[in-house]
């Protein structure tokens, strides 16, 4: 009798995973990041039907704090102020960083927080396993026309596995693995290590 008690908890739970609203896996997911991650990144920019460009890299988040690495580019900010570096130029272009942003390549701090009053938000796929949850932003002032979050449940944790950013028909397409990041330290913006490369200033 207990084990056929307990196979019906079991089957009651997994129905209640599948069936969590958008907000609950979004909740799920910024609970299980926490102010400290890490992600690999392959990157795919084209339209619905072509792929122009792939890049690969990875991206650190520690508070407010983050660094980028993307083929040839990499992006250092402390929260406020951004250094975006070509080295295939030898450029550093620095700037404020947009709070506004939630591109993940932007400001990777905001990337998945969907807050209510800027995002509709609906769970388009769901089961026990994962979600993919469709965001259409409230303000065209994002200049985003929709994303599609895909997420994967791992234990007690949900993770994103991909992103894909709709602007107005050109897409960027960002596919998510998760990195230990308790072996990685957060790089951060060292003037000296760009001395020979042109600085161009927004600030």
């Amino acid at each position: 009798m207990r084990k056929i008690f307990l196979s019906i908890v079991a089957l009651f739970a997994v129905g209640n995973l599948s069936a969590q609203s958008a907000e609950e896996w979004l909740t799920d997911l910024n609970e299980s990041l926490g102010e400290r991650y890490a992600m690999d990144l392959f990157v795919e920019v084209g339209a619905v039907d072509s792929v122009d460009d792939q890049l690969s890299g990875y991206f650190m988040v520690e508070g407010d704090g983050y660094y980028i690495s993307l083929g040839v580019m990499e992006v250092y900010s402390d929260g406020k102020l951004r250094y975006e570096i070509n080295n295939e130029r030898k450029e550093v272009v620095e700037d404020r960083v947009n709070l506004e942003s939630v591109d993940l390549l932007s400001n990777p701090t905001r990337a998945f927080s969907f807050l209510p009053e800027e995002f509709s938000a609906k769970v388009l796929k769901s089961s026990s396993t994962g979600a993919v949850v469709s965001l259409v932003p409230k303000s065209d002032d994002l200049g985003i026309t929709a994303i599609l979050l895909n997420l994967e449940r791992k234990g007690s944790k949900v993770v994103p596995s991909k992103l894909s950013y709709d602007y107005d028909g050109d897409l960027v397409t960002i596919t998510l693995t998760m990195l230990d990041a308790s072996d990685l330290a957060l790089r951060k913006w060292d003037k000296t290590a760009y001395r020979a490369y042109d600085i161009v200033s927004f600030l």
